[in-house]
């Protein structure tokens, strides 16, 4: 399991992310780290992944991707 702090939402890639929706009306601004958190925005479309590019993803030693969709580790 993460522990969601500030130190990993500044290491956090998921808002460069193409599947991490923009800011509307709909989808205000959120925090990433979706891998602590899971799919808080309730996204359903892959628009591809960059967990595995993201510091908090190797520093963790975490395996998967699309976290913003299927939800955080256990």
């Amino acid at each position: 399991m993460i522990n969601y702090d500030d130190e990993k939402l500044a290491d956090c890639l998921c808002e460069d992310c193409p599947t991490f929706p923009k800011p509307t009306f709909t989808f205000p601004k959120a925090e990433g780290v979706f891998c602590a958190k899971g799919n808080i925005l309730k996204i359903q479309n892959k628009k591809g992944c960059m967990c595995h590019h993201c510091p908090v993803f190797s520093d963790n030693n975490l395996h998967g991707s699309y976290f913003c969709i299927f939800g955080p580790i256990d």
